[in-house]
């Protein structure tokens, strides 16, 4: 009876220096957002450079993607019309992003917006407004072709185990690209991590083709048999979502 309480007495203190051992490794790993295993292959995958850099004179890069300086706010006279209705927005985003073939995108993006600019965006975007937190913007070719997106609930806040509220998309005319706050790290219970948005995904006609991690350094994901012009508005758009949050709010490792 002895020898079988030591059997299991040195049984459990092996598990307990194991799960000690695992325990402390995995708290050490950075977390890495969890992607669409349609992005596993034919995909480029772009690691980020200038994102935890001080936001005055912020500098982006990835892959054969740039931003020039980011502006934090801008003057009355924005070019993009859409904006003249949303001068109030308490975050206003605007940068140019160019491409190593010389092709540039205008981008400007703002969230947080007054009570009264509401059902002028409401009507724009022909959405409801179940939720008060967006983020939106507008992207501008270097052939005057503009493309708008609108991310709900763009924090992730207000979420049910049914249905993910971090929802929208990026169109031009008849052309839509969804887009789905992804709430899954590699490694990690869905069940920990569900109450929170750490990256977006992008979608068209039900295939992923594209994702943006907007934790950590932050990290980009686009297909490699995307269109040149598709590209660089995804690009665009993930830039806009990675600057929107900053490193001090969104440094996460796991724990």
């Amino acid at each position: 009876m002895r020898n079988i309480f030591k059997f299991y007495l040195h049984q459990g203190k092996a598990f307990l220096i194991y799960t000690c051992i695992s325990v402390s490794i995995f708290s050490c790993r950075t977390a890495e957002l969890a992607v669409n295993e349609n992005l596993r292959n034919d995909t480029d995958a772009y690691s980020v450079k200038g994102r935890q850099d001080s936001q005055i004179g912020q500098v982006i890069s990835f892959g054969d993607f740039k931003t020039n300086k980011v502006k934090r706010g801008w003057k009355l006279g924005y070019s993009i019309p859409f904006f003249v209705k949303f001068q109030g927005a308490g975050e206003k985003l605007s940068f140019s992003l160019s491409s190593a073939d010389g092709k540039s995108a205008d981008v400007a993006l703002v969230s947080k917006f007054k009570e009264t600019e509401y059902e002028p965006f409401k009507e724009y975007f022909a959405v409801s407004l179940k939720y008060k937190n967006y983020f939106v913007g507008a992207v501008r070719l270097d052939n005057s072709e503009e493309w708008d997106f609108i991310v709900h609930d763009v924090d992730g806040a207000s979420r049910s185990l049914k249905q993910n509220s971090t929802i929208g998309f990026v169109r031009k005319g008849h052309i839509k690209i969804d887009i789905t706050g992804i709430r899954s790290l590699e490694g990690s219970s869905d069940f920990i991590t569900q109450n929170q948005v750490y990256g977006y995904e992008f979608q068209q006609n039900g295939k992923v083709i594209g994702a943006v991690s907007t934790i950590n350094y932050g990290k980009v994901w686009l297909k490699k048999d995307l269109h040149e012009e598709t590209k660089l508005v995804l690009a665009s758009v993930s830039s806009g979502l990675m600057l929107r949050n900053s490193m001090a709010e969104n440094e996460l490792s796991m724990k």
